[in-house]
């Protein structure tokens, strides 16, 4: 197995200025994309990455609502703890306080649209919807991600750039990442879409990728910030919601 790395540097650090090409490209594709399938009108659910907020998502939201759904932000906030990660065991806790309180919109919006709930998670949210798709098939529909690290969090670019931000002093071979790993690929029957990016400058290609029953693996070429804000990226979202229903 090859060593799990990082993104390249050069990948990191143009992430900022391929993101605005791919608004640019966005804003002069927006009459293509309405030729994208119409959807049913389902509830779809955007999960911002850390650090992010509803807004970070609201372009997709609003192509979302273009294409007939009814388009839902999670309305938790930023995605962001209150207090410093130091550790694997940190993070896992927040997410599993998040993973409540997710749970609690889940269930108001399915009660107040009696519909299954699709969702659509990016980075850090992606691993949220993830194991909702492992754990409320009662009503979730669906599940797409955006750049989702599911693999050892060392294949991230952010991994050692928080630990010297958030002072963490545990060695990398004492935190648990296998069990990290194994979580997300956890069974489900909820059919789940992974988009990755092979020149994603954030998240390797090697930890974005799921290998489990019902999951399917597609590369687009997008920077990681851009996934919310590109052309490419949006077709395929359409397609995947409007297609029908089947084991994958």
């Amino acid at each position: 197995m090859d060593a799990i790395t990082p993104p390249p540097l050069h990948l990191s650090l143009s992430e900022t200025w391929r993101a605005g090409i791919e608004i640019t490209e966005l804003a002069c594709k927006i009459a293509t994309l309405q030729n994208t399938p119409k959807g049913d009108g389902h509830p779809v659910m955007t999960l911002p990455g850390y650090g992010g907020a509803d807004g970070c998502m609201a372009l997709l939201r609003y192509f979302l609502k273009s294409r007939g759904y009814q388009s839902y932000g999670w309305g938790l906030g930023r995605n962001m703890p209150p207090n410093r990660i130091t550790s694997l065991a940190e993070m896992n806790a927040f997410q599993a306080n998040l993973l409540l309180r997710l749970n609690r919109q889940i269930d108001t919006l399915f009660e107040s649209t009696q519909q299954k709930i699709s969702l659509i998670g990016w980075s850090l949210g992606g691993n949220y919807a993830n194991l909702l798709a492992q754990s409320r098939p009662d009503a979730i529909r669906q599940v797409i991600t955006l750049g989702t690290p599911y693999g050892d969090p060392r294949g991230t670019s952010a991994w050692k750039i928080l630990k010297c931000l958030n002072r963490g002093k545990q060695s990398d071979a004492s935190q648990n990442t296998e069990a990290w790993a194994h979580t997300n690929n956890g069974q489900r029957e909820v059919p789940t879409t992974v988009i990755y990016s092979p020149i994603d400058g954030i998240v390797s290609p090697q930890i974005a990728k799921l290998s489990t029953k019902n999951t399917e693996n597609i590369a687009v070429n997008s920077s990681h910030i851009g996934f919310t804000a590109n052309a490419k990226v949006y077709r395929i979202i359409a397609e995947v919601l409007a297609r029908p229903l089947h084991p994958m």
